[in-house]
């Protein structure tokens, strides 16, 4: 537990009982492992972390083990050492399994209440998870059972999620999960906003380079249409491009589809810019693409004088 005590680190937890679903989603997210039916399942056994680059921060995700006797272990005698220095907790729960809410309920008011005793700033999320197994006509009875039987009486609020890692929910929860906590949403939102109005962008998200959203922007087209595969080969196109470009200080691309330009600028901070443009409200003002790549370009610059 040496690792998991240390104070110097930016620490997210990720606890749950056994084969919520935790692993899965922490390798979706940072690695883009999209499990199939032949996976064999391996419980993690007392805990497992990862370290990611988001917006030029080292996070440290810890894969906490499901089994009761990790949790009890986790939040008693090793507590202190588990939920001091948390930036974030997530809370995965199996929408399938109803009859473990009870369990899934008292660990985790047990796990919020250590967090505000030892992370008391810390933020706390429940991710009600493979909602993809639930009948459509059920979804709504399994999501009014879950927050029924979990989110009351809690010690601090918990931003709630329905997730699935085949559809783009769990990317846009763990996208919340790391703009919150590292400030991105707060710093970013309304500068984007503001280059979004007087430059009549169509789409707009700020991704990290792995594809995860980082901010939540209102009245824009958003990016759930878009499948996610797609966007990642399009960074996977544009990574490889600048690395074998002799200009080595490029980190742009313009690219058009029938209907649309799209611009993706690669930040410093390990985040990608990526801003999408409809051909004729272009021509309708007459804009030049040289001239709004360039606007782009020092928009950028002030992105990453933030982060």
């Amino acid at each position: 537990m040496s690792y998991l005590a240390k104070k110097d680190i930016n620490k997210i937890l990720i606890l749950g009982l056994q084969a919520s679903g935790k692993t899965t989603i922490i390798n979706a997210v940072t690695k883009g492992q999209i499990p199939i039916e032949e996976d064999e399942y391996l419980p993690t056994i007392d805990y497992e972390r990862k370290k990611v680059m988001i917006a030029g921060h080292e996070i440290v995700i810890f894969d906490m083990g499901g089994q009761t006797s990790f949790l009890d272990r986790f939040t008693d005698g090793l507590s202190d050492l588990i939920f001091t220095g948390v930036k974030a907790l997530i809370f995965v729960v199996d929408s399938v399994k109803v009859k473990e809410l009870e369990q899934a309920k008292y660990y985790l008011d047990v796990s919020l209440t250590k967090l505000v005793e030892y992370s008391p700033t810390a933020y706390a999320y429940l991710f009600q998870h493979k909602t993809d197994l639930i009948p459509e006509q059920l979804k709504e009875e399994v999501r009014n059972t879950v927050s029924d039987h979990l989110l009351v009486n809690l010690p601090l609020h918990v931003r709630y999620y329905e997730t699935s890692v085949f559809k783009s929910s769990i990317f846009n929860a763990m996208g919340d999960v790391f703009g919150r906590t590292y400030g991105v949403n707060e710093s970013l939102v309304p500068l984007v906003d503001t280059f979004i109005q007087h430059n009549d962008a169509e789409m707009a998200q700020i991704f990290t380079k792995a594809g995860v959203p980082l901010i939540q922007l209102e009245n824009i087209v958003n990016f759930d249409h878009i499948a996610l595969n797609e966007v990642r080969q399009v960074f996977d196109a544009v990574a490889k491009n600048l690395a074998n470009s002799k200009d080595q200080t490029s980190s742009s691309i313009l690219f058009e589809s029938n209907n649309r330009v799209f611009i993706v600028n690669f930040l410093e901070a390990g985040m990608v810019l990526f801003l999408g443009f409809h051909k004729d409200r272009l021509k309708e003002k007459r804009e030049q693409l040289p001239a709004l790549l360039s606007r782009v370009l020092a928009f950028s610059l002030q992105l990453e004088e933030l982060v």
